[in-house]
């Protein structure tokens, strides 16, 4: 199966109106997000507080998404650190409409190399959708090593990888990335090393915010590496600032700030300090 991910996929938010999902919120975001050229959107995922969120409201979400995409790419945050649980969650989304799964590797259990494989094996092996790995050893505890990579490759339908580490992580990966394991940056910091390593695309958390800066130079990188060096590095300030804080605390205050939602986050994530919301008043104007 051939990858068909590729360009700016968006990792949405979830936005939040008196403790419950806001959809006109979340309708503003995904149409402000199209205008601004997004090639695609993953819903449920770490970006959008999916621990917090229920299953009925992961469901409404998908299916929420699906029909304001209109026809763009719509991926499920379907990962968990349990192989049972992420198959059946596999299985509803698919069931769902989802057009593919963004599986993370498991988190908290630690498994050893032999069980992260065994674990999206099993995943991919019980459904007909797209898979795309997630590796963000910083959250998770545990890597994706690029021999685990390797193998999982192996399987059709594991399309991509979504490598969300650090530079050392980025480059290991591209080494066993090819036509049958697509590169999908997911460290908004790396957005310019991803690119020039050959990868299909980025799923930006900051593209929530700067979609037309990001999905911009995420094109230039296919015709003129000077001219998307220079969008990226004319943002870098605005996109460091979005990552002053784990996400998505303050993607939602940048949002709220640009009067697309409400700034409010769901326990145990909580708001930005007023120090740090002070520097991206700053730069909301000028960059952002």
């Amino acid at each position: 199966m051939k990858n068909p991910f590729f360009g700016t996929i968006v990792p949405l938010i979830t936005p939040f109106d008196g403790g419950e999902v806001d959809y006109p919120a979340l309708e503003r975001l995904i149409a402000y997000c199209k205008e601004g050229g997004a090639d695609g959107f993953v819903c449920l995922g770490t970006t959008a507080e999916a621990p917090t969120l229920n299953e009925r409201e992961k469901r409404e979400i998908l299916a929420f998404t699906l029909k304001r995409a209109e026809g763009l790419p719509v991926i499920a945050g379907a990962g968990s650190n349990c192989t049972r649980e992420a198959i059946r969650l596999t299985a509803l989304f698919e069931k769902d409409g989802a057009n593919g799964v963004l599986s993370v590797c498991p988190y908290y259990n630690k498994p050893p190399e032999s069980g992260i494989i065994a674990h999206f094996e099993h995943i991919a092996k019980s459904t007909r959708l797209p898979v795309i790995l997630y590796d963000v050893p910083q959250r998770t505890g545990k890597e994706i090593t690029a021999n685990a990579a390797n193998i999982l490759k192996r399987i059709p339908n594991v399309v991509a990888i979504k490598e969300a580490g650090d530079t050392a992580h980025l480059l290991a990966m591209r080494s066993v990335c090819d036509g049958d394991l697509a590169l999908l940056g997911g460290n908004d910091a790396l957005i310019s090393q991803t690119m020039k390593l050959g990868g299909a695309g980025m799923i930006s958390a900051a593209a929530n915010v700067m979609p037309k800066t990001v999905s911009g130079a995420v094109r230039l990188y296919g015709s003129s590496v000077r001219l998307a060096d220079g969008v990226i590095e004319g943002a870098a300030e605005a996109i460091a600032a979005l990552q002053i804080e784990v996400n998505p605390v303050p993607l939602k205050y940048a949002l709220f700030k640009k009067g697309l939602i409400k700034n409010e986050l769901r326990l145990p994530m909580c708001p930005l300090s007023r120090k740090k919301e002070a520097l991206i008043d700053r730069l909301i104007n000028k960059f952002i």
